[in-house]
């Protein structure tokens, strides 16, 4: 016969086995809604991008973002991204399209997540109006969650 202590343990070995899988199954749930909604906001930022609305792709930042290109110009801030973005959407960019591929994404906190995208784009031009080649390269964005969006604070581009 087992003893009343050893059935009383089991049990709450039991009761804290199954909390523990529920919770870790919650945890994975969430972890995929995240991981979701991280690739929208990159399909969001994309779409915007090939829009050329410097507006969109602008406030697909947190307010106080920060940005660096590939040659390694900085723009911080609403009002220097869309200046940025309006900047090349009207000159040597104007014609370019993009595709973004998410390659990796990983959860600093629940909140923070850093992401790797890989990018293509087409259609450029060099600053001095002629044809460019294809261009590809790496995006390294940290996203941050607000009220349930994500959104970029840092972007890093490089281009191989």
């Amino acid at each position: 016969m087992i003893s009343f202590r050893l059935r009383t343990g089991l049990a709450v070995l039991l009761v804290l086995g199954f909390s523990a899988a529920g919770s870790w199954a919650q945890m994975v749930s969430k972890t995929d809604a995240d991981t979701a909604a991280i690739k929208q906001c990159v399909a969001k930022w994309e779409d915007a991008w090939n829009r050329h609305d410097a507006h969109a792709t602008a406030v697909a930042y947190v307010e106080d973002g920060d940005f660096s290109s590939t040659t390694g110009v900085p723009s911080h801030g609403w009002k220097e991204l869309e200046a940025h973005y309006n900047e090349i959407f009207t000159t040597f960019l104007k014609d370019a399209q993009r595709t973004d591929t998410v390659r990796s994404i990983r959860f600093l906190t629940p909140e923070i997540a850093s992401v790797d995208i890989d990018w293509q784009m087409t259609g450029a031009r060099t600053r001095d109006g002629k044809d460019a080649p294809n261009r590809k390269g790496l995006l390294n964005w940290v996203v941050t969650k607000h009220n349930g969006q994500w959104m970029i604070t840092i972007y890093h581009e490089s281009a191989f």
